[in-house]
């Protein structure tokens, strides 16, 4: 996908102490032989199997449309390959069962990421730092400015699962991180667009409720402008105040903690790909638990059940 073409694969390029691209498969031969000769792949292939069967390779990124992650991640993890996947990790129940039963038969199963970078951020683990040692519940909000996407976009049809599953999935992950608690309640509204220009799937408000006490709200639009940040988030706790723009600045009032600013947006994209290496390499705790790469797919369920008339 373009998303690896223009994030992944730089990436990795630069990470050459911890990766070696060693073959790229693609659904068409063009984009690969292109991707293959700048980013130093061994060979490229349109055979997944191909790839999954060399035993050269340990690790597999998988970057498809959203209808494939899940199938292709347990392909990969059957054949004993360590596996990221972009989000979203599944794109229905009886695929997430699938994974869920792939771990609980393993006693030594190789590792799952799902690409849920924002969790990698420096800005993501700064705020982290600052709501440790906290002694309350959180109010957290966070305002996702998305952008139209027409409803015939790969994206909005079965390919996708629509945007509150196919991208929406990263910030339930993030409140996941930020609470490190079970969610326990959801509720979530729609708008009820006047025509097909406008959808309820990348137009809600989902709220819920951690088993820490705390409350997380989403807004998710594409009603807005691009001449607007794109995301924001809020944090109130302890009489403090944490705000990130746009994963550029992170303010805190009320506190004499400070924030940071860092030049260009970072989602924490070659962050989550050197933490997996690690992972991998040294072994130790998964990137993000698999409990909460599930709950952070089930939330958005959760959400699509409640705004999908």
């Amino acid at each position: 996908g373009n998303h690896a073409r223009s994030i992944h694969l730089p990436n990795i390029k630069s990470l050459s102490n911890q990766y070696h691209l060693q073959v790229i498969v693609s659904r068409t031969g063009t984009n690969a032989i292109d991707a293959c000769r700048q980013f130093g792949a061994n060979y490229t292939t349109t055979d997944f199997q191909q790839a999954i069967d060399d035993p050269e390779t340990d690790a597999v990124l998988i970057a498809t449309r959203h209808n494939l992650h899940a199938p292709l991640a347990l392909r990969a993890l059957a054949a004993g390959k360590h596996v990221l996947v972009e989000k979203p990790l599944a794109l229905n129940r009886e695929e997430l069962d699938a994974i869920n039963l792939f771990f609980d038969e393993r006693s030594e199963p190789p590792l799952l990421l799902t690409g849920f970078n924002r969790r990698f951020s420096i800005h993501a683990r700064r705020i982290k730092e600052i709501i440790n040692d906290r002694s309350n519940p959180m109010v957290i909000n966070y305002r996702m400015n998305a952008g139209y996407i027409p409803p015939d976009h790969w994206t909005q049809t079965d390919e996708g699962g629509g945007r509150n599953i196919g991208e929406a999935c990263h910030i339930y992950d993030l409140f996941t991180f930020l609470t490190d608690a079970y969610v326990r309640g959801v509720d979530a509204r729609a708008i009820r667009p006047m025509s097909a220009y406008y959808g309820v799937r990348d137009n809600f408000v989902a709220s819920m409720t951690f088993d820490d006490g705390s409350l997380a709200t989403l807004t998710y639009t594409a009603l807005g402008t691009n001449d607007h940040p794109k995301e924001q988030l809020e944090i109130f706790v302890d009489g403090k105040v944490i705000v990130l723009d746009d994963y550029r600045r992170l303010a805190i009032a009320g506190s004499k903690d400070s924030g940071l600013t860092t030049k260009k947006v970072d989602k924490g994209q070659r962050e989550e790909l050197q933490s997996f290496a690690n992972a991998i390499q040294h072994g130790g705790d998964w990137p993000i638990p698999l409990w909460q790469q599930i709950q952070a797919t089930e939330i958005s369920f959760e959400v699509d059940r409640l705004i999908h008339p």
